[in-house]
């Protein structure tokens, strides 16, 4: 992400002119923020606002970060921008998971239309199985289990003859893809 940038001329200059210092690191480091914060969120709207808001922290300290620090600048961007992201990210699944969940539709938001409601149940239903079926052999079994026969870990490590532990990472693996199916739709 950087060449030769001599850290401490720059932190000189951020003390000393730093609308001109912010937007030498806006030119250096924009781009590469915003795919850095892209490939966390998979929102290229959100990944640009998070780089923008880093900025704007830079501006509100500037001063902070204009006194020698052993860590470069380009770090902190970064680091903040991560941070930003996975915030953003965890935000956006959990919001996610309380709209609809995959497993078995319990806590499905509740409409004045039953019969509506109903049929959307259904519809998503037949939308995440259609997604199952790609999925790896062990991971689709252990997902329909729990959403066909409401199966606990230790009962599909039985009836696969794997241990618990291999089941949990099944059901997180195909948790994640299912995830991440659902927000690539948006």
């Amino acid at each position: 992400m950087s060449g030769a940038f001599d850290e401490e001329r720059f932190r000189n200059l951020l003390l000393s002119l730093p609308s001109k210092a912010i937007a030498i690191l806006y030119d250096r480091y924009y781009h590469s923020l915003v795919r850095i914060a892209k490939s966390l969120t998979h929102d290229q709207k959100a990944s640009e606002d998070i780089v923008q808001e880093t900025f704007v922290l830079v501006w509100e300290s500037y001063k902070q970060l204009g006194q020698h620090c052993d860590r470069s600048i380009e770090h902190y961007l970064v680091r903040v921008v991560r941070n930003k992201a996975i915030t953003y990210y965890k935000r956006t699944i959990d919001l996610n998971e309380q709209q609809v969940l995959f497993l078995n539709g319990h806590g499905f938001p509740a409409s004045e239309h039953p019969a509506e409601a109903k049929m959307i149940r259904l519809e998503i239903s037949r939308e995440i199985r259609q997604v199952i079926v790609r999925f790896p052999k062990r991971e689709r079994e252990c997902l329909l289990m729990k959403m066909d026969e409401e199966m606990t870990t230790e009962q599909m490590a039985r009836r696969l003859n794997i241990s618990k532990k291999a089941v949990e990472r099944s059901l997180t693996s195909a948790g994640k893809r299912l995830r991440r199916y659902w927000l690539s739709r948006k």
